[in-house]
């Protein structure tokens, strides 16, 4: 594993980022990897239209990973995908299940874990932001 982290580089694209993420599919520390070598400012533009609902729920998946070991980074991104044009569209029609996955993440990790005030307070703002009700 360490290895195949060492030639993770940023992606520029939304194709470079869904190629590498696909081929790390199998491993969640390696996507974490992948997402922690690239900038949360970044991906409005390396996304720019081209986020899939679902490549938007696995990334937050991904982020829950991370989130107790580094909860400024996590909500870095978490802020920074709200900012991908076409982000209220996607979760305007996020499915169900979709939906539900979220929503679960958000109530085992991120409420959970979020000990410090204001993190709580971002993390209830953003929670509405992607339209998860409490």
């Amino acid at each position: 594993m360490a290895e195949a982290a060492k030639s993770i580089s940023p992606p520029n694209t939304a194709y470079q980022f869904e190629v590498s993420w696909r081929a790390l599919s199998g491993d969640r520390s390696l996507q974490a990897h992948l997402l922690k070598v690239t900038s949360p400012s970044a991906l409005p533009q390396i996304f720019k239209n081209a986020m899939s609902a679902s490549m938007l729920v696995d990334i937050v998946k991904c982020v829950a990973t991370f989130f107790r070991e580094d909860v400024d980074l996590a909500i870095k991104y978490l802020e920074n995908l709200t900012k991908v044009p076409r982000f209220d569209m996607l979760i305007l029609f996020l499915s169900p299940t979709d939906k539900a996955d979220l929503l679960k993440v958000w109530d085992e990790v991120f409420c959970n874990e979020a000990s410090a005030i204001e993190c709580a307070e971002i993390l209830d703002y953003l929670r509405s932001v992607y339209g998860l009700k409490k």
